[in-house]
């Protein structure tokens, strides 16, 4: 195996480092926390690590790197443990190795494990809040985590268009959905007020406390095309009113652990004063559900 760190030379003060970057595996254990395995370190896995950490450091401003200690795994591997205890604020993390006597490196992505979070459910539920956590591989080839922290939490599971609406079913995570409930549209790309849609509960017979609340939310995409112009809305529910929480609704949990890539919706025909539109349910990078409407292409003339 290609050594990625070769040992120090000698007058030197820590490992000098090669080309290319350390690679580090990833598995997820049922209570959310993950696991980074780093192999390739030339023998710095057989002696002391004292200071060597996977160094998380956040892309947003305002906030402070999180160190995870890295320890000998055997095999010539370190391992260091996010567990899920560990605060890490929403947004994007960079992944990179720190090493008592030489420069911070970006990690690259190795294989990625992300099973079922059984465990990681039960105990969102008793906190009132959904935390999720995703690795992935940046568009240069370096880690990065994807970290969600909503509480409370409306996960958007299926959408289903009829005549002059699309109803979103979701749980909701965190608090209740009361009789002073409803869902507000807000347009992301211009100024003006909220649209209210009803929300309405949806019992299920035998359903597990650890999923959440099941509710509908109605949205009449029709209204919001009436003038004709392109516009970007966001999705929000408000499960006691104005005066209680608001939780916008995203697409992050999924059978299999956190949801990679939430699959769009096919786009809808609407019509409207200026033209015929397209009204298409989609989800942002950071899976929030948007519905975005903009004018519908005309097919092409053959011939």
């Amino acid at each position: 195996m290609t050594a990625l760190l070769p040992g120090p030379s000698a007058g030197s003060t820590g490992p000098v480092p090669a080309a290319g970057p350390p690679r580090a595996d990833c598995v997820a254990d049922t209570a959310g926390g993950l696991t980074f395995d780093l192999a390739g370190l030339d023998g710095l896995a057989d002696r002391p690590t004292g200071g060597a950490a996977l160094l998380l450091r956040p892309r947003e401003r305002g906030t402070d790197a999180v160190p995870l200690p890295l320890t000998p795994a055997g095999g010539g591997r370190l391992r260091a443990a996010l567990p899920r205890t560990v605060p890490l604020p929403e947004g994007h993390w960079d992944a990179w190795l720190r090493l008592p006597g030489s420069p911070d490196r970006r990690l690259a992505p190795g294989a990625h494990h992300l099973g079922p979070l059984t465990a990681a459910r039960a105990a969102d539920a008793a906190a009132g809040r959904v935390v999720a956590r995703l690795p992935y591989a940046t568009r240069g080839g370096r880690l990065s985590l994807r970290s969600w922290l909503r509480a409370p939490h409306a996960e958007a599971l299926r959408l289903s268009a009829g005549p002059g609406r699309l109803t979103v079913t979701g749980r909701l995570y965190g608090a209740a959905v009361t009789a002073h409930a409803y869902g507000e549209i807000r347009a992301v790309d211009a100024p003006g007020p909220a649209c209210r849609v009803p929300v309405t509960p949806t019992p299920e017979p035998d359903h597990p406390p650890t999923e959440g609340t099941p509710f509908t939310l109605t949205l009449p995409h029709t209204d919001l095309a009436a003038d004709g112009r392109s516009r970007t809305w966001s999705l929000w529910l408000r499960p006691a009113g104005e005066t209680g929480p608001e939780a916008r609704l995203a697409r992050l949990l999924g059978p299999g652990g956190v949801t990679t890539a939430p699959t769009p919706h096919p786009p809808l025909a609407l019509p409207s004063p200026r033209g015929p539109l397209h009204a298409a349910p989609l989800y942002t990078p950071s899976h929030d559900l948007t519905f975005r409407i903009s004018p519908a292409m005309p097919l092409p003339r053959r011939g």
